[in-house]
Parts: C-alpha cells; sequence; structure tokens
C-alpha cells in the first residue's frame, strides 16, 4: 500500500512539472505529463512501474475525460456533423487498413495476422486529442466536434472489423458475430434515444432541487454504469462514459456537474492516466526487426489518418485548415490501439514481436498529436492553409 501511495505522489507532481514546463514553451500541459510518465517509467528512471493500481486508475482518469467530453459537447454542432462524421470515421478506419495490412507483408505472410496489424493501426483514442483541444479553446469548433463524432464511428467500425476476425480466426459460426452486431446495433439505438428522450423528463424531476454533492455522486455513478454496460456488450468504456456525458450535456445543473468532475478529473485522476502512456514504455525484446516494424507501423499510423481523415474531411466541403486539424486529431491510438493488440495476442492472431512495435507506437503518436494539433490550430498555419 504504501509503495502505490508514493507512486501516485511522484506521478502528480511530475505531471505538473510537466505541464508546468510545456506551457513554459507554449505547448499543450498533456505532453509535459506524458513525458513525465516516460522519465519515470523504465525507459528513464525507473520510479514508478505499471501495474493493476495505476491501470485501474488510468482507466478511470480517462472515463472522466470522456465524460467531461460529453459534457463540453455541443450537441446542436454534434447532430449538424453527423453525415460528415460518419464518412470521415469510416474513411478513417478504411486507409490505415489497407495500408497496414499491406505493409505487414514487409515482414509476414500469414494473411490473418496482416490484417489484425491493419486493424490495430484503424484504431483512434480521442483522449490526448480532447484535452488538448479543451486546452487550446478549440473543442466545440467544427473541426473538434467532427473529431468526437468521427471517432465514436471509428470505434463502432473497429470492433466490427476484430469481431469479424476472431470469428474466422477461430473457424466458430457467424451466430456469433450476428450476437455481436446486434448488441452493437442496439447499444447505438438506446444511446441516441436516450439523447433524445432522456433529458426532459430528467430536467422535470430535478427542476426544484438544488445543486449538490448528491447529484454529483449520481450522475459519476451513472457514467460508470453506462460505460460497464458498454465494456460488456463489448464497446469501449470510454464510449459509453461520451454518452452519459453528451446526455447530461442538456441537464439544468450541467455547469455544476462539469465543474466538479474537472475538479477530480484534472487534479487526481487524468495525470495518472497520461503519465500510464509513459509507464508502459519498456525498452525490453527490441530488435533491429522490431524497430523496424515500428518505423513502418508509425508512418502508417500518421499518414493513414492524415489521409483517410483529412481527405474524407476535405470531400466533405470543409476548409483545408480544418480538413488537417481532423486529420490530425484522429492519429493519436492511445489505450483502444493496445486493447485491440492485446485482443489479437490472447487469441494467438499476433505474436509480442508485433505488441511491442504497438506499445512504441501508441507512444509516438501520443506525444505528436499535442504537438501537431497546437501547429494545426495555430492562425499563422490556418491563414497559410486557407490561401
Amino acid at each position: 500500500m504504501d509503495e502505490i501511495l508514493l507512486d501516485i505522489a511522484l506521478i502528480l507532481v511530475f505531471t505538473k512539472i510537466g505541464g508546468l514546463v510545456s506551457r513554459k514553451f507554449k505547448m499543450p500541459e498533456v505532453l509535459g505529463a506524458l513525458l513525465a510518465g516516460v522519465i519515470l517509467g523504465p525507459v528513464v528512471l525507473n520510479l514508478v512501474h505499471y501495474d493493476d493500481s495505476i491501470e485501474l486508475l488510468a482507466n478511470l482518469g480517462v472515463i472522466m475525460l470522456m465524460f467531461l467530453a460529453g459534457l463540453e459537447t455541443d450537441l446542436e454542432q454534434l447532430k449538424k456533423a453527423g453525415k460528415s462524421s460518419f464518412v470521415i470515421g469510416s474513411s478513417g478506419i478504411v486507409i490505415p487498413l489497407i495500408l497496414g495490412s499491406l505493409s505487414a507483408f514487409l515482414f509476414y505472410q500469414n494473411t490473418i495476422e496482416n490484417i489484425f496489424i491493419g486493424v490495430i493501426l484503424t484504431a483512434t483514442s480521442v483522449s490526448i486529442t480532447v484535452e488538448t483541444l479543451t486546452e487550446l479553446g478549440k473543442l466545440n469548433t467544427k473541426a473538434g466536434v467532427n473529431i468526437l463524432g468521427s471517432a465514436v464511428i471509428d470505434d463502432i467500425l473497429g470492433l466490427i472489423l476484430i469481431s469479424i476476425l476472431l470469428t474466422v480466426n477461430s473457424g466458430s459460426e457467424s451466430a456469433s458475430l450476428a450476437v455481436t452486431m446486434i448488441k452493437i446495433a442496439l447499444f447505438c439505438l438506446f444511446g441516441v434515444l436516450a439523447i433524445l428522450f432522456l433529458p426532459k423528463p430528467i430536467n422535470r424531476l430535478t427542476q426544484h432541487i438544488a445543486p449538490s454533492r448528491a447529484l454529483l455522486t449520481f450522475s459519476l455513478a451513472a457514467t460508470l454504469l453506462i460505460a460497464f454496460v458498454a465494456e460488456n456488450l463489448g464497446i469501449a468504456a470510454i464510449t459509453g462514459a461520451y454518452l452519459c456525458g453528451l446526455i447530461l450535456s442538456q441537464f439544468h445543473h450541467k455547469e455544476y456537474i462539469e465543474r466538479n468532475v474537472k475538479a477530480i478529473s484534472a487534479g487526481f485522476l487524468s495525470p495518472i492516466f497520461f503519465a500510464s502512456v509513459g509507464l508502459e514504455a519498456s525498452l525490453d525484446g527490441l530488435s533491429g526487426k522490431v524497430i523496424a516494424i515500428t518505423v513502418v507501423m508509425f508512418v502508417i499510423a500518421v499518414i493513414g489518418k492524415l489521409i483517410g481523415c483529412g481527405v474524407a474531411a476535405w470531400l466533405c466541403k470543409m476548409s483545408r485548415s480544418e480538413s488537417v486539424q481532423i486529420g490530425v486529431g484522429m492519429i493519436s491510438r492511445g489505450e483502444v490501439a493496445i486493447i485491440t493488440a492485446n485482443i489479437g495476442l490472447q487469441n494467438e492472431i499476433i505474436t509480442q514481436e508485433v505488441f511491442i512495435p504497438t506499445i512504441l507506437v501508441v507512444l509516438l503518436t501520443t506525444i505528436i498529436t499535442p504537438i501537431l494539433l497546437k501547429l494545426a490550430f495555430s492562425h499563422q498555419n490556418q491563414r497559410r492553409l486557407g490561401q
């Protein structure tokens, strides 16, 4: 117990110092928190080790982060972005899948394994993007809303791809795939209905109730419950948390909940989540081939989303600067790629030789995304792209 307390204290101190240094260099604070994790982890100082306790707090951190993203999302803007988000999210799946699968043949000849490598590269985790956009005050811009909507589509389509590959690899009947598809469809249906019809009765019930800690407790419980349901249906918990945030974004006492959740998230849980990405980085098992795989996967990870999402946004009549912002915002892979790779490892579709590069690609894309977003949203680059 005493060791985990020291680990958490070190993470909080180092991430805060890292954030202050990042801000000094006019970069998003999240970048400093990520690098703090790398410094504390096995790559540099080896002071803090990624264990079950850190993992639990990190998972809670990302759930709170996505719940806040939902709370702060302009629902009207999101509704307008529905069609374009679907096109962008779909293209952001197809291009990395094709490029990733084809490039995997440079190293392996197993078709299922190569396609699964492509599936790993289709993943998008917008947790880092959300935090960066919030810091920059760009979360509710046209680009920001489309990034969030596209990430949800990306998550659902990626899950369908994983389910298909697992069914093909195990040789099981298509019935299990059909069941998974039905679960996803039902979750999406109930999610849309909840956003449309739940806020009014909730507001009627609570219109005469003053905001209190009980209200905050019930909101957090609802977030964790919906995240639990999503996870058990095979959909990422962060999607459930985001859905809960969208529902409560129409709530009378939204500002009270947002203010208090932000204090819990930004002050405690989110720094642990950001640091955990760096803590997972390790140099064990590195070889020439692993480095080569990492380089190829990293290039595909960046180009796949920039081209796939950026070009799709441009075809949806968005400006060049908005298209670049959306493409950059979808680059980060985060925990989604790690979860996908872990599923492949457990089902013996991929080997440890692929899992290590996945961790490194997650780390690299997570570090560069805040930097590229800062550049993409700078007035100078927006003017340059607009000319």
